[in-house]
Formats: C-alpha cells, structure tokens, sequence
C-alpha cells in the first residue's frame, strides 16, 4: 500500500493548530488536529475546560480545519483528548462519502422542475466510492 500524510498548519480562533492528513492509494483514511493547551489558554486568558474546547471545536467545524475542502460533518466531529499538554482530534475516514465535499450533497433543480442527478463523488477522482476497510486490512 502506498501512504502519504500531509501536514499543514493554521489558526483557529486565535490558536495555533496544527493538521495531519493521512492517505493510502489517494483515499483520506485519516485526519488529526491538534493544538497546545498552553496556546489556547494564553490566548483566552484563563484556564483550559470544556467550554473552550468546545468553543475551538466549533471553529475548526466552521472553519473546516479538521478536513479540507469543505467537509461535512461527520468528519468534524471527530474523537478529542488531552495528552501532555496538547488537545488533539482524530477523525477515522471509514468510506469516501464521509469526506464528501458538502455541494455534492445540495439538490439541482432545471427552471423547468427537473432535478439534476448528482455524480457520486470518490476520494480519488474518476474512481468508485468505496469503504476504505481494504485499504486499512479490515473486513467490512
């Protein structure tokens, strides 16, 4: 299997975040962000909790930051933890519908009523959506 993980850094909120984006044979896999809590508490001015956790969740959600290339949901709401001293998010990619950008899910419809089908979309251009269980030695 061929693998690739892209890094890539940015902001969210006013803290320095940092993204990881893991791929075999083209398909998103995987996706971690993470973040130092000591940033994000220098940048609020009080302790780390819960609430700005939350706070910074959703600014990744609206911001796409867990997944480029507006991504929909399920990728954002990923599994989240603290571990010496750094926040990181972890988004497991079991199929290429869950990294669907979010227009190809919108509904064209002709001036004269008739709905345009949309083109199932893939991970990898001109290629089938598919379950990434393969690609990862797991049965479905």
């Amino acid at each position: 299997m061929l693998g690739k993980v892209d890094v890539r850094t940015g902001n969210i909120r006013g803290v320095p975040v940092q993204w990881a984006e893991v791929s075999i044979e083209g398909h998103i896999v995987e996706q971690v962000l993470w973040y130092e809590v000591a940033d994000a508490e220098r940048e609020y001015g009080r302790s780390f909790d819960e609430a700005m956790d939350r706070h910074l969740q959703m600014g990744m959600f609206a911001t796409d930051r867990i997944a480029t290339d507006g991504t929909m949901h399920r990728v954002a709401s990923a599994v989240s933890y603290v571990l010496e001293g750094r926040c990181t998010r972890t988004a497991k990619i079991d199929h290429c519908r869950d990294v669907e950008p979010m227009s190809a899910g919108w509904v064209i419809t002709r001036t004269d009523g008739t709905r345009v089908d949309p083109t199932p979309w893939s991970c990898v251009r001109g290629s089938p959506p598919m379950s990434h269980a393969g690609l990862l030695g797991r049965r479905e």
